[in-house]
């Protein structure tokens, strides 16, 4: 008996050990996320490509997912380099101090298929897989950021004058030229600063506001538009690289499924989500057209330099990618 329990203690302590890969025939990827379900994107792009893997293999093959909960957005890249999760949805931006090459899709026109057709998709890919990660699809929406403000914008050039904005480095193009001084504050953090006054307003994607509730503490929301929301899937490369030709064949296909229905869902969304606030006492704000056209291109040229000189290590890579991008006439000139 005694015997018995040892073998049995042995047989727990190995299954807890074991891997979530049951076998070659059944799988499950632990899927990291950069956000919860409050953000529309995850369930539109992370938790979507995880019901269509489950649907085309009829269950062999399933994501399990893990959000900012378990690991902050910003440090999700290394993790999944190294293997200790599968797959990961997140934004270029929260990577910038790896590489800043996928951060010049913040700048480009939001249309994948055509990143396909002119080769950038590859150049993603291939820079991703430097650090041991396989792009299985990178989605754009256009048109996706606003700021909700605290008060209505100020007239004139400097319409932010004065004002702290919840930022990372990615919007500085549009804030600090605007007048606004950047706060950097994970998602979960914006609602109580700007109850508490911490901040005046928050740079985000229209998309999120709703189910934050930032329309409670915030009145004001400004309009035009800018700007496109880019967001990668990746796959651990050993992880990829240990499925079978059909199976990647597959995992990649499905990934530019959700490349086409995360885009349009995504920008149908943001319509929906945008008229929501309105009907919650949400004002728009809008910018003097002269003044959001210098901030608006500034910001695009604040997006190059961002990837350009966000991180040394890649600033020849992101060059090299500029130049095709202009000859394509797909970058502004940064002179």
């Amino acid at each position: 008996m005694k015997l018995l329990r040892v073998i049995g203690a042995c047989a727990v302590a190995a299954a807890v050990l074991l891997p979530l890969s049951v076998s070659a025939q059944e799988t499950t990827f632990k899927f990291l996320t950069g956000w919860d379900q409050r953000f529309p994107g995850t369930p539109l792009i992370a938790y979507e490509y995880g019901k269509i893997l489950d649907k085309a293999t009829n269950g062999r093959m399933k994501a399990q997912f893990f959000g900012p909960e378990t690991v902050a957005p910003n440090q999700q890249f290394e993790p999944i380099s190294r293997g200790v999760f599968d797959m990961n949805y997140s934004t270029p931006v929260y990577y910038l101090g790896t590489t800043g090459l996928p951060t010049v899709a913040f700048a480009l026109e939001p249309n994948t298929e055509n990143w396909r057709k002119k080769g950038y998709w590859d150049v993603f890919d291939q820079e991703l897989q430097r650090f041991n990660q396989k792009l299985i699809a990178f989605v754009a929406a256009g048109t996706a950021y606003q700021l909700m403000l605290t008060k209505p914008l100020d007239q004139g050039d400097k319409p932010l004058a004065g004002r702290k904005i919840r930022a990372n480095g990615f919007y500085r193009g549009l804030v600090e030229p605007g007048g606004g001084a950047m706060i950097n504050l994970d998602g979960g953090e914006i609602y109580a600063a700007l109850q508490k006054g911490v901040v005046d307003g928050a740079a985000w994607p229209v998309l999120g506001a709703i189910n934050f509730k930032w329309y409670e503490v915030a009145k004001y929301m400004t309009r035009p538009l800018w700007g496109v929301a880019p967001y990668t899937v990746t796959m651990n490369l050993d992880r990829f690289n240990k499925l079978s030709k059909a199976d990647q064949e597959l995992v990649l296909k499905l990934g530019r499924e959700v490349e086409a229905s995360g885009s349009k869902g995504y920008e149908a969304q943001t319509q929906i989500e945008a008229k929501e606030l309105k009907e919650k006492g949400v004002q728009e704000t809008h910018f003097d057209p002269k003044t959001f056209a210098t901030l608006q291109a500034g910001f695009d040229k604040a997006v190059w330099n961002l990837a350009i000189g966000g991180n040394a290590k890649t600033k020849d890579r992101v060059l090299e990618f500029y130049a095709k991008a202009k000859a394509n006439g797909d970058a502004p000139s940064l002179e």
